[in-house]
């Protein structure tokens, strides 16, 4: 048992990691399925989870989505008494039960950004991202992330088939970048001031005033 902000986090059978007592702020506990990640990495997405209820004491219902940094969870309604949280799968066509595509990818921009020696800065599923011509295709990127906006990630990411010209430029959902081009989604938890440039299977990152 693990003790947050005052709610408990309990293993149930090693089937389940459940809350008790965040139903003094929703009418319901929350639990997540444990898969193949480590369990301390379900209590990470437990206590996001608590975090935001206790700041935000958002009003949950069926089918409610939540970011968990670049990703997506949902609250469904399995049992009365809890809310089992979901995660979108890889292409964003549906959802799957648990969170371990969540824990992944939070794990390997993390660890891209400890090797770096930089903190992590995640992005926000929600956040919008300006990209150009080639991106969705598949082509050799240098992204570039500036100090920006709430809304916006910060990221522009360029190919070869930008023609200079900036109203060339598409200002996208992050997740239609992250669906289609999961190659390069642990580059972007890159702090503001960093780029990565993608060229032929090589990945180079360094400051913008290099």
């Amino acid at each position: 048992m693990v003790s947050y902000e005052g709610i408990e986090i309990n293993v149930n059978d090693n089937i389940y990691l459940e809350t008790k007592g965040i139903n003094s702020y929703l009418d319901k506990e929350i639990r997540v399925s444990i898969g193949n990640q480590h369990q301390d990495d379900y209590i990470d997405v437990i206590k996001y989870i608590i975090d935001y209820i206790i700041e935000n004491k958002p009003i949950i219902s069926e089918n409610q989505n939540i970011g968990y940094y670049s990703w997506l969870l949902q609250f469904r309604l399995e049992n009365k008494n809890y809310f089992d949280l979901y995660e979108v799968n890889s292409d964003g066509n549906d959802f799957n039960k648990g969170c371990d595509i969540a824990i992944s990818i939070t794990r390997s921009q993390s660890e891209l950004c400890s090797h770096y020696g930089l903190p992590a800065q995640f992005p926000n599923f929600n956040q919008m991202i300006v990209i150009s011509d080639g991106v969705y295709e598949g082509k050799d990127i240098e992204g570039i992330r500036y100090e920006s906006p709430e809304h916006m990630s910060g990221w522009w990411l360029i190919t070869d088939d930008y023609d200079n010209n900036i109203e060339s430029l598409k200002t996208v959902h992050f997740h239609h970048v992250v669906f289609t081009r999961p190659d390069i989604l642990k580059y972007l938890s890159l702090p503001f001031g960093y780029r990565f440039l993608m060229q032929n299977g090589n990945v180079e990152v360094y400051k913008n005033d290099e």
